[in-house]
């Protein structure tokens, strides 16, 4: 991590936890059945997420997360769709 400036870091840190944030509360609307919410909450999340890893290089987390965006893109289709 010593590639990254204090404020870079910081940056990172407030992006990552946002993703989790996100990320869980759409697993929560999930628990509930609350949709499409969940959906769009998943996606933003992720896609979150799947920034952080490009930020660090993280080739798994880029792939499992850029992975989870399709699949929440395609469920955000699906429910538009309807």
């Amino acid at each position: 991590m010593n590639r990254f400036t204090r404020q870079s870091f910081q940056k990172l840190e407030q992006i990552k936890w946002a993703g989790t944030a996100l990320c869980l509360i759409g697993i929560l609307f999930t628990s509930y059945n609350i949709y499409p919410i969940n959906i769009w909450l998943g996606f933003i999340g992720s896609a979150l997420w799947t920034y952080a890893g490009f930020l660090q290089k993280d080739r798994p987390l880029i792939l499992v997360e850029g992975v989870a965006v399709a699949i929440y893109f395609s469920g955000i289709l699906h429910s538009v769709a309807r």
